[in-house]
């Protein structure tokens, strides 16, 4: 019976495994299905269309999942998670999307793989969290290899600066969201904290894409649906809710490991299906941000302090 109970867990360990590596990889490329979209399609549509569907689907699985105690909420912190909502939808999300017109889908998702080191910054500065040897290190390493990446090993102004510079600023409103989140999360279930963001996020979004002149849904080619259900489906539904489960059924440093399979699925995708080209130099890069990461977690513990950094895909 023992060994039976034992197997059925290990399988079930399994299974929130798996499922945590899909979320990062669906993550990972959801750089390139905006590249996609935008061969078609506006910033304001693409953010807009993306929440506007996700976030009643995302109230429907977590009924379903939960039960409608998980959408229970005290008034008086609805204004607050309106603020933060703001941030963490509308005005990141607009700028992760301004920053893919300008950059590659390789730049800008290794670049918002520094989204842990921002968060270390933040809360160093908001909430006096003290930035450890270990932390430090990490971040150095990372930022060094972002400089490789957005240079190319050369000393001329990169093309892709204005977007790499944009993806930065994503970073920096991402990590202010995180941390002056955290009083919300920590009295709320992440799932109950999603459900509100989203809806208010989608209700925010709506005037952007009123005022947007865009194509209507029946203008849109197969590339632009494939691309737009991906980014509404599996990156801002399925993966969520994938990573919520994994979450609640490992620790929080353990399901946060797994945020190293987002900069590889992002390089390897944007080259398969983009045809955006590795050099010796993205390689470096990449390399020395997933090992800054694991330098600054070895013992600074930054992905435990920020379970919610997965969030900013």
């Amino acid at each position: 019976m023992n060994k039976q109970v034992k197997s059925i867990r290990n399988n079930n360990t399994s299974l929130v495994i798996a499922g945590l590596i899909l979320t990062n990889i669906f993550w990972g490329a959801s750089g390139v299905a905006v590249k996609i979209a935008q061969l078609q399609l506006g910033t304001f549509e693409i953010v807009a269309l993306r929440f506007i569907t996700a976030m009643p689907l995302l109230i429907i699985a977590t009924v379903l999942w939960k039960g409608t105690e998980a959408l229970k909420i005290d008034k008086k912190d609805l204004p607050y998670i309106t603020v933060l909502a703001f941030m963490g939808i509308p005005l990141e999300f607009l700028l992760q999307v301004t920053s893919l017109a300008y950059t590659t889908a390789t730049c800008f998702t290794l670049i918002f793989s520094l989204s842990p080191f921002f968060i270390i910054f933040a809360s160093a500065v908001l909430i006096k969290e003290k930035i450890t040897r270990h932390k430090s290190i990490g971040a150095l390493l990372g930022f060094i290899g972002v400089t490789f990446i957005i240079t190319n090993g050369s000393l001329a102004v990169p093309t892709n600066l204005l977007g790499d510079a944009i993806a930065i600023m994503a970073n920096i409103v991402w990590a202010l969201y995180t941390v002056m989140g955290k009083p919300i999360n920590e009295k709320y279930s992440a799932l109950t904290v999603l459900n509100y963001t989203f809806i208010f996020g989608a209700l925010e979004l709506i005037p952007f894409y009123l005022l947007s002149p865009g194509l209507s849904p029946a203008e849109f080619t197969g590339s632009t649906w494939i691309a737009m259900g991906f980014l509404t489906i599996f990156c801002s539904l399925i993966a969520f809710l994938l990573y919520n489960h994994g979450t609640e059924k490992l620790p929080a440093s353990i399901a946060g490991l797994f945020i190293y399979v987002q900069p590889l699925s992002g390089v390897a995708l944007a080259a398969i299906i983009l045809g955006e080209h590795i050099t010796i130099y993205t390689i470096i890069g990449t390399f020395l941000i997933i090992y800054g990461i694991y330098e600054a977690e070895r013992r600074g513990g930054i992905i435990s302090r920020a379970k919610n950094i997965e969030n900013n895909h």
